[in-house]
């Protein structure tokens, strides 16, 4: 049985941490798992496009030789997992981790489970997270778009007043012709767009041209004159919220959009009944990765 065939049927999730063990128990079943997600319909080069190539299995993941041109590529070749050390079980332990349970994961509890260094688990979740905001910005909102404002740091006020540990941020939800949300976006605002007391409108220009489809139809709500019930993003920005203060802690801000990102991740497989885990590494499988110094900004 080929690989593509072997993985074929593999859609539904997991019953527990340790039936998905039991499944991906090594590095070939593993490697031959993101060989099928890479390649589903079989080897392509991606030198020559040329589809017949040579397994060869002399190192800890195997590589394929294309016939024409010779050039060698691994699975892991353009992915979050390209040119890492770590095994590809404790690779993939991470994103059933990240996908597969309500709260998700920090660094120190993934550390603890798969053996690793605090560094290496953290550097690991900023990479699944850079995947999952590269993915968000290649979708635009489409049909009635919603966008409402919000503010964290503290409790719900009636005023707009950001106070030194409050930020903003701008919600923006999707409706399909059936009045169902098909896509949710959580968008922290820059410092420079925003004053004291209000959002500039300059902000609102900016989310509808970067995440907004020129034929969507959109609403802007201004949180300073709407109240909770009727924003149809607010539900989801709460339980961001929530969701967010119970599994994480001491977030910096500069690396909170990575979060957001994450929770409507969550939120949009859940809209399209994806399997987590596959949708998960299916983005991770076709992220470069990137270089330490621009992780770490």
């Amino acid at each position: 049985m080929g690989v593509i065939e072997l993985f074929k049927d593999l859609t539904t999730e997991f019953a527990s941490l340790v039936e998905f063990q039991a499944r991906f128990y090594s590095e070939e079943a593993c490697a031959d798992y993101l060989f099928a997600q890479k390649w589903p319909c079989g080897f392509i080069c991606s030198r020559c496009s040329h589809t017949l190539a040579f397994r060869i299995d002399t190192r800890r993941l195997p590589l394929y030789q294309c016939i024409h041109c010779h050039y060698q590529a691994s699975p892991t070749v353009g992915t979050i997992m390209e040119s890492s050390s770590t095994d590809l079980r404790k690779w993939f332990t991470a994103l059933f981790l990240v996908s597969s349970t309500e709260s998700s994961v920090h660094a120190l509890r993934l550390s603890k489970l798969i053996q690793v260094t605090y560094k290496t688990a953290w550097l690991m979740l900023r990479k699944i997270r850079q995947s999952i905001t590269q993915a968000d910005h290649s979708v635009k909102l489409t049909g009635t778009v919603y966008v409402d404002e919000g503010k964290c740091g503290k409790p719900w006020t009636n005023n707009f007043y950001f106070e030194a540990d409050e930020f903003p941020v701008l919600v923006g939800i999707a409706i399909d012709d059936q009045n169902q949300p098909t896509y949710v976006k959580i968008q922290m605002v820059p410092k420079s767009d925003y004053t004291d007391t209000d959002i500039l409108p300059r902000a609102i220009c900016a989310f509808h041209d970067t995440h907004v489809d020129d034929e969507a139809t959109m609403t802007h709500s201004a949180r300073v004159r709407m109240k909770r019930k009727d924003m149809r993003g607010y539900p989801t920005f709460k339980k961001a919220k929530t969701w967010i203060k119970k599994t994480f802690r001491g977030l910096a801000q500069h690396h909170l959009q990575h979060y957001w990102n994450e929770f409507c991740w969550r939120v949009n497989s859940k809209f399209h009944n994806q399997s987590p885990f596959e949708s998960l590494l299916n983005l991770c499988a076709f992220t470069p990765s990137s270089l330490y110094a621009n992780l770490v900004k």
